[in-house]
């Protein structure tokens, strides 16, 4: 199949013409679960069907992956009948159980918007599941690190004991200076990125924020890996993969989504100081 291009074809269809143990990283947001409607008409598959309906993709993204490659989910819940159907815990569950993919972090996007309710919690973050086939799969948290808080960078300030077994009766205190790490601080479960404000695409409706992609790609592949998005929409993982100048397939069934996304890479420019 040919890199560096976003195919009009159903992501399934695609992952299944994918070599085994060939793709470095599979990052992608599936549609919602029966709360969106998207511009082609289609609205998302029903809850009681998501599980299922997802599994086949996994089973195959398990078989492209690489011993040291990663398969990165964002997804989201909903509220049905007032309360949060578990469908996502199931199948987290069920990815767990019935492929060789092991779940290595549970994180959380807050996109610091959503949509109010009066009755109910404000709603502003999204699952991001982390999964690998092996422990030695690719990680880089060096390229993960945050900006430290301010707090953080005050404390940086005051030496620190000096950690160490002491011999009875030895009362010594040591100290020892430190300071901030110059990439930042480690990264938390908590990711905090803005969602996208606007939709681009012809109002396609799911755009997760360049940053998003950009922070997992760096953080989980080197440049030249192949990067896979079965559900690539507009194309913001290909343009994330472009910038770090790593290779790329992407998937989507609606054409006019494939051209745009093709063109909207096309123009991105490679970006060296990212790398």
């Amino acid at each position: 199949m040919e890199i560096n291009k976003v195919h009009t074809i159903d992501g399934i269809d695609g992952l299944r013409m994918l070599e085994n143990d060939s793709v470095d990283l599979v990052i992608t947001s599936p549609p919602y679960a029966d709360m969106k409607k998207y511009t082609d008409g289609s609205t998302g598959i029903p809850v009681t069907q998501y599980v299922a309906w997802f599994l086949p993709f996994v089973e195959h993204i398990s078989r492209v992956l690489k011993p040291s490659g990663s398969f990165i989910l964002n997804i989201n819940d909903k509220v049905s009948n007032k309360f949060r159907d578990p469908y996502v815990y199931e199948l987290i569950y069920k990815i767990t159980n019935n492929t060789n993919l092991k779940l290595y972090e549970r994180l959380f996007w807050n996109k610091g918007k959503g949509l109010s309710h009066p009755k109910r919690f404000g709603d502003k973050i999204e699952y991001i599941f982390w999964f690998a086939k092996e422990k030695n799969f690719t990680f880089k948290i060096d390229e993960m690190r945050v900006p430290y808080s301010k707090s953080s960078l005050k404390r940086f300030k005051k030496p620190i004991k000096k950690r160490f077994n002491r011999t009875e009766g030895d009362e010594s205190i040591g100290y020892k200076d430190w300071g901030p790490n110059p990439k930042g601080a480690l990264p938390s479960t908590l990711i905090n990125i803005g969602s996208e404000s606007k939709r681009i695409s012809d109002n396609h409706i799911a755009v997760y924020p360049e940053t998003l992609t950009d922070y997992f790609i760096k953080g989980s592949t080197n440049e030249g890996d192949l990067v896979v998005d079965p559900f690539m929409g507009s194309g913001t993982t290909g343009v994330s993969a472009k910038k770090l100048k790593r290779q790329w397939i992407g998937f989507d069934n609606i054409e006019k989504y494939v051209i745009f996304a093709n063109q909207r890479i096309e123009e991105t420019k490679v970006n060296d100081k990212m790398s």
